[in-house]
């Protein structure tokens, strides 16, 4: 497995993990990342999301895929573009936040290792 497989798959682990936690028990998460109220729908839906995009990371590392792999890092690395564009125009609520750092994070992560192997 290359370097980059591994922090795909580490992303993907870190992805199914919060978004289970964000459905699971949305309003512990919303007590401490949200000033206001949100309903629980959308905190579920938010977590079903980041577990669905967990499992897609972490099965597509077993394979290898390179053009995958860049999709996933180009997502992840232009996503806190769109979420801090609808938090300026004030359509989103600043906890949102957390997810698109945690995505900015994983896909630094990842592209660090990607540029090693490629370049």
């Amino acid at each position: 497995m290359t370097r980059t497989a591994k922090t795909i798959k580490h992303s993907g682990w870190i992805l199914i993990f919060a978004g289970l936690i964000l459905v699971a028990i949305p309003d512990q998460v919303m007590l401490f990342f949200w000033k206001d109220i949100v309903a629980r729908y959308w905190l579920r839906t938010l977590g079903y999301f980041m577990f669905i995009e967990g499992i897609i990371s972490y099965k597509s590392s077993f394979y290898d895929i390179d053009g995958l792999y860049r999709w996933i890092i180009n997502y992840r690395l232009l996503q806190p573009a769109f979420f801090i564009t609808i938090l300026i125009i004030d359509f989103a609520n600043p906890g949102l936040m957390l997810y698109s750092t945690i995505e900015l994070i994983l896909g630094v992560y990842s592209f660090l290792a990607f540029k090693q192997e490629n370049y």
